[in-house]
């Protein structure tokens, strides 16, 4: 049997941690709600009661049961957003990766033909390049 309790929120890291066999700090919150075991719940609630965190390893039936936690974790991306847009930054990097792609555009796109090395006639007869007693 299990019991509900809610953690706070895990990074993407330590979600796919959990979610492969591993263990993890988890600390009472309200981000995910997740399935312990009564003796894990048992933990959790005493860690919980001293102000703590506790070490959570899932068991197989519990990781086949939470794969939801895959994609709701707190991303760089979302915090990097977040940041930008309370800094009012958005205008000025979007003119900047604008510029930037603009002025790249044409770097490294022609194809430059390959040379081909003129044959001397030595190369033929397959003998030296420059043969004995020849100074150039």
């Amino acid at each position: 049997m299990y019991h509900k309790a809610s953690i706070s929120p895990l990074s993407a890291t330590q979600i796919s941690k959990i979610l492969n066999g591993h263990s993890v700090r988890v600390s009472p919150g309200s981000q995910h709600d997740i399935e312990l075991s009564k003796e894990q719940f048992k933990k959790f609630s005493k860690a919980h009661k001293n102000g703590k965190a506790m070490t959570l390893t899932l068991d197989p039936f519990q990781i086949q049961n939470h794969q939801h936690l895959r994609g709701s974790g707190v991303s760089r991306r979302k915090k990097y957003n977040h940041w930008v847009d309370t800094l009012g930054a958005r205008p000025v990097i979007d003119a900047g990766m604008t510029r930037a792609a603009s002025t790249i555009s044409g770097f490294g796109l022609k194809k430059r033909k390959a040379r081909r090395r003129k044959r001397s006639p030595s190369d033929e007869r397959g003998g030296a390049l420059y043969p004995a007693g020849t100074s150039y």
